[in-house]
């Protein structure tokens, strides 16, 4: 993936704080990147709200009468895009499940990147929220940017790249190098074996070298370590604490060697617990990675 190739950004809209936030940091990208902006604000027919007793249906008004409300709000809103940006910008209001209806309209206006607001709101409202960014982040076959709402303008000074002992692990560096380049960003590349096993400690190694000399043909600098500990998510956050990094790479789209889930407990806590941004890649069965010959940006 090049940069000239991130030509449509959806951003999903709900109007909160957070929704506020990825909105305008998607602006701001779409700026840098020459690229198309599409709003998108989904009106949910049923919503469930479970309790650990029962779950409770709440059916919301006629979605007609919904539509022409959310359709000025939002027709404001591309208004003022427009306006501040001078981007093109186009709004959707559809009818269904949040993470569907993103992937859906994802794959039928050839979407490059989304970026959603994370932790945008308290109680049920941010159960639904944080659950909806996990689900798109999981079934999304484009790039997933989530944005905290208390994360800092975007502008992406230090980047970390967790290499783990997952398939396909080294399949996002790419998109991380395009961010590094347009940010003019510091890579920071850490190491997460996750065992001790000398054996597979030292096929570890030879995999971070690999990535490290592929970063090194591209033209960038960057740090490399090794870090260690039981949990490697928690590792990893720690890391970009410490060294002050706003922005986190990784990969979902495989199954992860130690929990055999799709998504990876890894991935999960990534996305759930940080607090910058965090950049999430699937790698497709099939796709280019920096395993194959000629492989480039």
């Amino acid at each position: 993936m090049k940069k000239s190739d991130i030509k449509k950004i959806l951003v999903p809209v709900d109007f909160s704080d957070a929704s506020d936030t990825a909105v305008a940091e998607a602006a701001g990208l779409a700026v840098l990147l020459k690229s198309e902006l599409v709003l998108l604000h989904v009106v949910e027919d049923r919503v469930y709200a479970a309790s650990a007793l029962d779950t409770v249906e709440v059916i919301l008004p006629n979605f007609g009468a919904i539509k022409k409300e959310i359709g000025k709000k939002m027709a404001d809103l591309q208004k003022h895009i427009n306006k501040k940006y001078e981007i093109k910008c186009t709004i959707h209001i559809l009818n269904g499940h949040i993470h569907t209806e993103i992937k859906t309209l994802a794959k039928k206006k050839k979407i490059n990147l989304i970026v959603m607001g994370t932790h945008g709101a308290s109680g049920f409202k941010e159960y639904f929220i944080g659950s909806n960014a996990q689900r798109v982040v999981t079934i999304s076959d484009v790039p997933v940017l989530t944005t905290p709402v208390k994360a800092k303008k975007m502008s992406f000074k230090n980047i970390l790249i967790p290499i783990d002992n997952s398939i396909h692990s080294r399949a996002k560096v790419n998109i991380a190098l395009i961010f590094a380049d347009l940010f003019n960003a510091n890579i920071h590349l850490i190491g997460l074996p996750g065992t001790k096993d000398k054996t597979e400690v030292s096929k570890f190694n030879i995999k971070l070298k690999s990535v490290e000399k592929h970063i090194e043909d591209q033209g960038f600098s960057y740090s490399s370590k090794i870090v260690s500990g039981t949990n490697t998510a928690e590792a990893a956050l720690s890391y970009a604490t410490k060294n002050k990094c706003d922005l986190i790479v990784i990969n979902t789209g495989h199954e992860s060697k130690t929990t055999g889930m799709f998504m990876g407990m890894f991935s999960q806590q990534i996305v759930n617990h940080a607090n910058v941004a965090v950049l999430s890649f699937k790698h497709l069965d099939g796709a280019v990675s920096i395993d194959t010959p000629g492989f480039g940006l």
